[in-house]
């Protein structure tokens, strides 16, 4: 493990020469990220409290299938590009918790 300053470059065992700049974030880069991360926190404060749904309570399956759908709905309108993750992630999420919590 190399430690080393910012601007500066160090060359890797393996001939691979590396720089890490140092960047100021700007006020409007610092809001940007802000606003993403709660976004995210929206999303994944939606999400655990489905699995709780589906884990620790008798809600009716019916109703947490609504409340996945909200959770798709919101996923969509705040990251339009990212919908195939709601698939990907939380699909299979909410399927095992069922098979394994509700079977």
């Amino acid at each position: 493990m190399t430690l080393f300053e910012f601007d500066r470059s160090i060359t890797c065992v393996c001939g691979e020469t590396v720089t890490f700049k140092h960047e100021q974030m700007t006020d409007e880069a610092l809001l940007e990220r802000k606003v993403e991360d709660n976004k995210v926190r929206e999303i994944t404060t939606m999400a655990d409290r489905i699995a709780f749904l589906i884990t620790g309570s008798d809600y009716p399956l019916i109703d947490i299938y609504i409340e996945e759908q909200k959770l798709r709905e919101r996923i969509s309108e705040l990251f339009p590009d990212k919908i195939d993750l709601y698939d990907l992630i939380y699909e299979p999420r909410f399927r095992r918790l069922k098979e394994q919590f509700r079977v």
